[in-house]
């Protein structure tokens, strides 16, 4: 998988961009390819902010690639007597914007995957 390079200055938008994806919180600073809203009235702007459509897709796939990665054959032996029918991952956005596993108890999930045996 090529990894694309990260552009040098945040990406400046406004709230009707179609190709970014905002998120509320505060960001953790502005990093490059990070994206600075600029035209909301103060509060809203100060709690809004975005990443590009194709660097969040390319964060569900980084994950995709690893829940199989973990999957393949983790429930290749299953207790007798019972089946192994579906699992749920619990994934959440980092103040950063990016797609990440929950790993803090109590953390609600913001995007829950539910993978079914087929």
């Amino acid at each position: 998988m090529s990894r694309r390079k990260a552009s040098k200055a945040p990406v400046r938008a406004d709230i009707g961009d179609p190709h970014i994806v905002l998120f509320q919180g505060e960001a953790a600073g502005i990093k490059p390819g990070a994206v600075q809203l600029q035209s909301l009235g103060s509060e809203l702007k100060s709690s809004l902010f975005g990443r590009s459509v194709e660097d969040v897709k390319q964060d569900f796939v980084k994950v995709s690639e690893q829940i199989n990665d973990i999957l393949r054959d983790a429930f290749s032996k299953v207790p007798a007597g019972l089946t192994f029918d579906a699992i749920d991952v619990g994934l959440g956005f980092s103040a950063e914007g990016k797609l990440a596993f929950i790993a803090k108890a109590g953390v609600n999930a913001s995007v829950t995957v539910r993978f079914k045996k087929a």
